[in-house]
């Protein structure tokens, strides 16, 4: 029997590269409303406005919750999917956080949780898949994933990287940690191992709307 064909998809997602080690996040946002809105200027100021927005003050990295508000409050619409339902990677973090710090991380995620409930921000626990993934692209969402920064650079820490097309055998995606603005790929029957960091999947999905 023949196998199944599945349709591919690629966007022309323009490339932004990170100015700090912290705002991977912010950095695919931008990536993600100038694809949507051509008129966005991406650059240092607005990925620090973002960042502001976004972060979970106990650790550099931005959430889901933080990163979907900071769309919708501009404009674009937002859904957050999580494996999950909680505040991911906290007891994953290489050092361990001492105890003030995950409250405080704990504390901010809810906060920001709050707020995108405030907007009415969509959000479902779900494993994220490669089928989730081209349904979300062709939506023409563009999905933001987390990962872990091994698949990019050789780290291995919480890395949010951009979705940009899929087909029959890879999943394509951008890092905004990338210097010269490489064209990555993963396996889909491998794709468990890249989306997700550690197990704990997030995905923040953007468009127009």
């Amino acid at each position: 029997m023949q196998a199944k064909h599945r349709p591919s998809i690629y966007l022309n997602i323009p490339f932004y590269r990170q100015h700090y080690d912290f705002s991977c996040g912010p950095a695919c946002l931008m990536m993600a409303m100038k694809y949507l809105e051509p008129g966005v200027r991406p650059g240092k100021e607005l990925e620090i406005d973002l960042w502001r927005e976004a972060n979970l003050v106990a650790v550099c990295g931005t959430s889901r919750y933080g990163l979907a508000f900071s769309a919708v409050i501009r404009g674009f619409s937002a859904r957050v999917t999580s494996s999950t339902g909680g505040p991911d990677f906290v007891e994953k973090f290489v050092p361990p956080l001492d105890d003030p710090a995950i409250k405080l991380l704990r504390e901010q995620f809810s906060e920001r949780r709050a707020r995108c409930k405030k907007l009415q921000i969509r959000e479902r626990q779900s494993t994220i898949t490669g089928k989730t993934l081209r349904e979300a692209l062709f939506s023409n969402h563009v999905p933001l994933i987390v990962t872990s920064s091994r698949f990019c650079d050789g780290e291995d820490l919480p890395h949010w990287v951009v979705v940009t097309g899929i087909d029959d055998k890879f999943l394509y995606f951008s890092s905004p940690s990338d210097v010269r603005q490489k064209k990555r790929k993963a396996g889909l029957p491998g794709l468990s191992e890249v989306i997700g960091y550690h197990g704990d999947q997030s995905m923040v999905e953007i468009w127009n709307g």
